[in-house]
């Protein structure tokens, strides 16, 4: 039997909302109405050219990782404690997110680790709208680990 729009697929999996969950560092985040994480982690690359040739090179500087993480405040315990254990630049901590989805328990596993992460802003802001408090965390970190 031929497909109807001429290109055959299959289906390969699902996601659903009801099945992710995340855990950041040793931290139990139920509560803490996280909305959002974002970081990357990049490294300074300088091209540089021969004159008279048609030779490059790459120059590698330092790395260097940013991340930020919404949240809504709320009436979690566990908020405070988050934001007192990455405030302090003489004691950096690894940040880890393990995350998990899909329609079993073992597909879409991932692990990030962010190394040596230190808080260096929180923003807040509230909107008349919704009368919820947002925050935005910011981090630095000095290596990501992936597995």
């Amino acid at each position: 039997m031929s497909s109807v729009f001429a290109a055959p697929q299959t289906h390969h999996g699902g996601f659903r909302a009801d099945k992710l969950t995340m855990q950041i560092a040793d931290m139990d985040v139920a509560g803490m109405l996280f909305q959002n994480v974002q970081f990357s982690f990049t490294q300074q690359v300088t091209m540089l050219y021969e004159i008279g040739s048609n030779f490059v090179y790459y120059v590698g500087g330092r790395a260097q990782g940013t991340c930020t993480i919404a949240v809504v405040v709320g009436p979690a315990a566990g908020q405070q404690k988050f934001l007192e254990s990455y405030g302090d630049l003489c004691r950096p901590r690894n940040l880890g997110f393990n995350a998990s989805s899909g329609c079993d328990d073992t597909s879409g596993a991932v692990k990030y680790t962010l190394v040596s992460a230190v808080l260096t802003a929180v923003a807040a802001s509230v909107n008349a709208n919704d009368l919820a408090i947002n925050q935005q965390l910011q981090f630095m970190f000095v290596d990501l680990k992936y597995v």
